[in-house]
C-alpha cells in the first residue's frame, strides 16, 4: 500500500522524542540498575545478618563478625556483578533484535524500532504485523484484525477508516495505517513487543520452588532465634552465646546463594543462547527448554526454507490459451492485497508485472484458504480466485490424478479460477464468501525446498529423547511428499487430517499415536498442543505465521522463526533470529545443561540446611547435653569449601549432556537432601556424643571434630551429585569431582596455620582423632550410597 498521508516531519518527531512522548514503558537504565542493586542488597538474609554482625562486633566477637559480614558482602557483590553484566549483554542483544514497525515520516516509509514510535505517528500495518500503539485507522484496505490475545474473541474483526485499533492485536488480512494516539504505558497492551524484549527480572517455576524452600527455611531459622531469645531471657543462655547462636543459625539455615545461583544461571544461559542467534525473550524459557519432550512445528518456514518458487503451471482448459492464463495469474498477483504472502511473491517473480485497476478484494485467511480479486483489465472486468483446490467450487470438474501426482512430489498445489465473463457483474464480494460460479483455469504448483539440515536436526532432537510432530495446513499429500525426503520413521507414518482429529473420540490418544498432520485449522493446532499437555508432555511449538500465534502462546515453550511474522515473534519465548533451524537442538541442550547444574547446586545447598537444622534441634533440646554445633566463622568456612565455590563452578559449567532428569524437582533434590541430611546429622550427633562423653574433649575440639567430618562428608556429596541419579557424567563432571584435592588441603591449612586456627576457633587434631573422623565418614558415606541404591529404581 502506498500511503496517501505524509505523516510527521523530522522536526516534529525530534520534538516529541525530547519531550518523552515515545512508545516506551520502561524506566531509565539507571533505574534498572538501581532496582537490581536494591533486590540484592535488601534481602531477608541481609536484613537478619547485618544486625547480628553489629551485635557480634559489639560483644567483641570479631572473628565471627568478620565472617558473617564477609559472607553477606560476598553474596551481595557477586550477585550485583553477575546481574549487571547480564543486563548490559541482554540490552545489547535487545537493541540488535528489537521489534520493527513501518512508519510514514516526511512522506516516506521508514522502518524503525517499535520503541521509537512517537505520539501521533502514522504507523503502517499489514498481514502478520502486531499493532504497537492504540489509535484510529486512517487508511484501510480490507483490513481484518485478530484480537484473540486481548479479548479472547477468536473471529477476526473487519476494521474501517475511523475504527480504533488496539495495541497487541494482530493484522490477519489486508493492510492499513493508524495514528498512534495512546503509546507506552497508556496503550491497551502496554507495548507488548517492547516489553517482551527488554531486560527484566523474571522468576521461573524452578526459582518459585526455590523461593518457597528458602521462605520455609527462613521462617524456621527465625523461630529458632525466637527460641534462643526465650532461653536468653530466662537466663539459660548468656549474651555472647546468644548472639553467636543467632548468627550461626542464620548463616547455616538460610541458603542465601541458592536463588542467586539460579538467577545467574538462567541469565547467563539467555546471553549464551542469544550470542548464537536465538533471542530469549523470557528468562523462564531457559527452564522450559529443559523440560520439552515433544516439539510441534508447522511445515512451511520451519522444516522448509519458506522460499517458494513456481515449479509447474498446468492449464486445465482449452478455452483459454496458456499465455492468457499466465497473464491472468499475473494480474491476480499484481492486484492482490496479500503482497507479503509467499505464494503471491513467488507468482510475481515468476510471471512479472501485469498492471490493472483493482476494484475489490477478499484477502487470504488461513481459515478460508482462498483469496479473490475483482480487477479491470483494460475494458474487461474480471473476478479471479486463487485457493486450495478442494475449497473452490467449479463448474468444470478436474481429474484428481494430476492433482495427486503434483502433491506426491511435495509441491504445494493451488487452483486458479475465474468467474465467467458473462456472470462477472452478478458476482458478489463478501468477506469469507467465495464469488461464484467459478471456472477452474489451472493448477499452480509451488515448491518449497526442505531445509538441508532438517533431517539432521530432527535426528539430534530424537537423540535427546524428543518426539516430533508436523502440523500443517497444507494438503495431506503435499505434507507426505515433503516429509518423505526426511528418511525418518515419521516419514513412513500415514498423514492424518484435521477432519480425522475432529472425529476422534479420544483426542489425546489420537494425537499421541500420529506424527504428521495435514489440513489442520489454526484452532486445531491449539487443540493438538493442549491434547499433548493433557497427556503429560511438555510441548514446544515452532511457527512463523499469524495462524501459529495462538498455539505458540499456548505451548510450554513458544518458538518463532526470525523471518516469521512480527505477531508470532511477539508472543514467543524464543526467537531464532537468524532463522537457523539447526540452533534448536543447541538451545534445548543449553537449557537442559543449566537445569541439570541447578539441580546439582541445589543438592549441595539443601543437604547442609537439613543436617544443620537437626543438629541445632538436638543441641537446643538438651538431649545428651551436646553443644551448639558450630560458630558463625566455622559455618562460613564450611560454606565456602564444600558448598559455595563448588556450586558456583557447577552453575558456570557449559558442557552438554544429552541426558535429562524428568523427575520432579522437589522429589529429586528434596529427597536427596533429606535422606543425606538425616544420615549426616546422625553421624554428627554420634561424633559429638563420643567426643564429649567418651573422650572428654573440650568444646573447641568437639566442634573441630564435627566440622572436619562435615567437610569430608561434603566432598562425598560432590562425588554423589556427579555420579549418582539419572545424570550421566561428562568430562567436566569428572574434573569437578576432583575438587577433593583442593578442598581437603585448604581445610588442613585452616586448621594447622595458627592464625587461621585462631580465627576459625579450630583445634589441631592428632592422627588418632583423624582416624576416628575418617572411620565415621566412611561408614556414613556407605550409608548414603546404600540410600542412593534404594531410591534409584524410582528415578
Amino acid at each position: 500500500m502506498t500511503p496517501t498521508i505524509s505523516g510527521l516531519t523530522s522536526a516534529e518527531v525530534a520534538a516529541r522524542t525530547s519531550e518523552g512522548r515515545v512508545n516506551r514503558t520502561r524506566s531509565s537504565a539507571w533505574a534498572d540498575y538501581a532496582a537490581i542493586a536494591s533486590r540484592h542488597a535488601f534481602t531477608l538474609f541481609n536484613f537478619i545478618v547485618v544486625p547480628a554482625a553489629f551485635a557480634l562486633f559489639y560483644h567483641n566477637e570479631w572473628q565471627a563478625g568478620i565472617s558473617v559480614t564477609g559472607t553477606a558482602l560476598a553474596n551481595t557483590l557477586v550477585g550485583l556483578f553477575q546481574e549487571w553484566r547480564a543486563k548490559r549483554q541482554l540490552d545489547r542483544l535487545a537493541i540488535l533484535n528489537a521489534a520493527k514497525v513501518r512508519v510514514v515520516r516526511d512522506g516516506q516509509v521508514s522502518e524503525i524500532p517499535a520503541d521509537d514510535v512517537v505520539l501521533g505517528e502514522c504507523v503502517l500495518v499489514r498481514a502478520g504485523d502486531t499493532v504497537v500503539a492504540d489509535g484510529a485507522a486512517i487508511e484501510a484496505r480490507y483490513l481484518e484484525m485478530d484480537e484473540a490475545l486481548l479479548t479472547g474473541e477468536s473471529e477476526p474483526v473487519r476494521r474501517q477508516v475511523g475504527d480504533r485499533l488496539l495495541s497487541g492485536s494482530i493484522c490477519v488480512a489486508g493492510e492499513g495505517c493508524y495514528r498512534a494516539e495512546k503509546i507506552g504505558a497508556h496503550a491497551f497492551a502496554q507495548s507488548v513487543a517492547s516489553d517482551a524484549r527488554r531486560y527484566s527480572y523474571a522468576s521461573s517455576p524452578m526459582t518459585h520452588v526455590l523461593n518457597r524452600i528458602i521462605s520455609i527455611l527462613s521462617v524456621t531459622a527465625l523461630l529458632l532465634c525466637v527460641l534462643y531469645f526465650a532461653l536468653y531471657y530466662t537466663g539459660r543462655v548468656e549474651t555472647n552465646r546468644f548472639v553467636l547462636m543467632v548468627a550461626a543459625t542464620i548463616t547455616s539455615m538460610i541458603p542465601q546463594g541458592l536463588v542467586l545461583t539460579a538467577t545467574v544461571s538462567f541469565t547467563i544461559g539467555a546471553v549464551v543462547i542469544g550470542r548464537r542467534g536465538a533471542l530469549v525473550q523470557r528468562l523462564n524459557a531457559v527452564e522450559a527448554m529443559a523440560a520439552v519432550d515433544v516439539i510441534c512445528t508447522d511445515k512451511t518456514g520451519t522444516l522448509t526454507t519458506n522460499r517458494l518458487r513456481l515449479a509447474s503451471l498446468r492449464v486445465l482448459t482449452t478455452d483459454v490459451s496458456d499465455a492468457d492464463v499466465r497473464r491472468r495469474i499475473a494480474l491476480f498477483a499484481q492486484a492482490s492485497v496479500d503482497a507479503q504472502n509467499k505464494n503471491i511473491q513467488a507468482l510475481q517473480v515468476a510471471l512479472g508485472a501485469a498492471p490493472s485497476e483493482s476494484l475489490d478484494q477478499i484477502p487470504f485467511k488461513a481459515q478460508n484458504r482462498f483469496s479473490a480479486v475483482r480487477v479491470r483489465d483494460g475494458r474487461t472486468e474480471r473476478v479471479l480466485v486463487l485457493g486450495a483446490p478442494e475449497v473452490l467450487p467449479t463448474d468444470n470438474p478436474v481429474g484428481g490424478a494430476e492433482l495427486n501426482e503434483l502433491r506426491r512430489a511435495g509441491l504445494r498445489v493451488l487452483a486458479f479460477a475465474e468467474v465467467p465473463e458473462d456472470r462477472v457483474s452478478a458476482a458478489a464480494f463478501e468477506p469469507d464468501t467465495l464469488p461464484g460460479p467459478l471456472r477452474c483455469l489451472a493448477f499452480v504448483a509451488l515448491v518449497d525446498e526442505l531445509r538441508p539440515d532438517a533431517a539432521a536436526v530432527l535426528q539430534a532432537l530424537s537423540a535427546q529423547g524428543i518426539a516430533f510432530k508436523v502440523i500443517s495446513g497444507d494438503n495431506p499429500e503435499t505434507v507426505r511428499g515433503t516429509v518423505a525426503h526426511l528418511d525418518l520413521p515419521m516419514a513412513r507414518e500415514p498423514v492424518v487430517t484435521g477432519s480425522d482429529l475432529a472425529k476422534a473420540e479420544d483426542r489425546t490418544a489420537f494425537v499421541e499415536a500420529h506424527s504428521v498432520f495435514g489440513r489442520v485449522e489454526p484452532q486445531q493446532k491449539v487443540l493438538i498442543v493442549e491434547a499433548l499437555q493433557k497427556g503429560g508432555h511438555h510441548v514446544a511449538m515452532i511457527g512463523d505465521g499469524v495462524n501459529d500465534v495462538l498455539p505458540i502462546k499456548r505451548a510450554d515453550l513458544g518458538v518463532a522463526m526470525g523471518e516469521g511474522s512480527q505477531a508470532a515473534k511477539t508472543v514467543s519465548s524464543l526467537v531464532l533470529e537468524n532463522n537457523d533451524f539447526a540452533l534448536l537442538p543447541e538451545t534445548i541442550a543449553e537449557g537442559r545443561t543449566i537445569v541439570r547444574n541447578l539441580r546439582r547446586a541445589s543438592k549441595l545447598f539443601l543437604v547442609k540446611n537439613v543436617y544443620s537444622l537437626l543438629l541445632i534441634l538436638v543441641s537446643v533440646s538438651g538431649a545428651g547435653g551436646l553443644p551448639f554445633p558450630y560458630l558463625p566463622q566455622q559455618v562460613s568456612l564450611l560454606n565456602w569449601l564444600v558448598i559455595g565455590v563448588p556450586a558456583l563452578l557447577i552453575a558456570l559449567t557449559r558442557e552438554r549432556s544429552a541426558a535429562v532428569n524428568r523427575e520432579p524437582f522437589l522429589r529429586d533434590v528434596g529427597g536427596f537432601a533429606v535422606r543425606t541430611g538425616v544420615i549426616f546429622a546422625v553421624a554428627g550427633v554420634a561424633l559429638l556424643a563420643l567426643s564429649k562423653h567418651l573422650w572428654g574433649d573440650d568444646l573447641r575440639t568437639q566442634r573441630t571434630l564435627l566440622l572436619s567430618a562435615l567437610v569430608l562428608l561434603g566432598v562425598t556429596v560432590l562425588q554423589r551429585v556427579f555420579a549418582g541419579g539419572s545424570d550421566r557424567a561428562v568430562a567436566t563432571d569428572r574434573q569437578l569431582s576432583r575438587l577433593a584435592p583442593v578442598v581437603i588441603p585448604a581445610y588442613l591449612i585452616a586448621m594447622y596455620w595458627p592464625f587461621s586456627a585462631r580465627f576459625f576457633h579450630l583445634t589441631m587434631l592428632g592422627p588418632v582423632q583423624w582416624l576416628v573422623v575418617v572411620a565415621i565418614v566412611l561408614v556414613t558415606y556407605a550409608a548414603t550410597l546404600l540410600s542412593d541404591r534404594l531410591v534409584r529404581p524410582r528415578v
